[in-house]
C-alpha cells in the first residue's frame, strides 16, 4: 500500500463555511496568524455572518494551504498578495517555476546531507564493529 505524503490540511468537502476555532484546529495557525494574514492583504474576501464573526469558505481555505506551503518552504509571503496573484497567467506560470526551482534546490541540499548522515552512520557502524 503507497504511503500518501500530506502537504497540509483536509478541507471538508461537505461544509461550505468554518469558524475561526474550526480553521485554527484544522490549519494549525492561530487566531493572530489568520488576522495577520488578512491583514497583509493575502487572505483577503473572509466573510462575516450576522453576528460579525468570520466564516471562512474553501476558497480561502485553499489560500491557507498555500500560506501554510509558503511558510513551510520559508517563502516571501508578500508573493501571495493581490497584486502579484493579479499577474497574468504567463507571469504566474515564471513566478511558479522559480518557486518550484528554490524546493529543488532545497531537495539537492538535504539529498547532500542525508548522504552525509548515511556516511556517518556507516562510519559508526564499522568503527563499533571494529571495537
Amino acid at each position: 500500500m503507497k504511503e500518501t505524503l500530506v502537504l497540509t490540511f483536509k478541507i471538508p468537502e461537505q461544509q461550505h463555511y468554518f469558524t475561526t476555532k474550526e480553521v485554527t484546529a484544522m490549519t494549525g495557525m492561530t487566531k493572530d496568524a489568520l488576522r495577520y494574514y488578512e491583514h497583509l492583504g493575502i487572505l483577503p474576501d473572509v466573510q462575516r455572518n450576522q453576528y460579525n464573526y468570520r466564516q471562512y469558505s474553501h476558497k480561502n481555505l485553499e489560500t491557507l494551504q498555500l500560506i501554510k506551503i509558503f511558510r513551510d518552504l520559508d517563502l516571501d509571503l508578500s508573493l501571495l498578495t493581490p497584486a502579484h496573484l493579479a499577474l497574468d497567467g504567463q507571469a504566474k506560470v515564471v513566478a511558479f517555476k522559480q518557486y518550484q526551482q528554490v524546493i529543488r534546490d532545497r531537495i539537492r541540499h538535504l539529498e547532500a546531507i542525508d548522504q552525509l548522515l548515511a556516511t556517518k552512520i556507516d562510519y559508526f557502524e564499522h568503527q563499533s564493529i571494529d571495537t
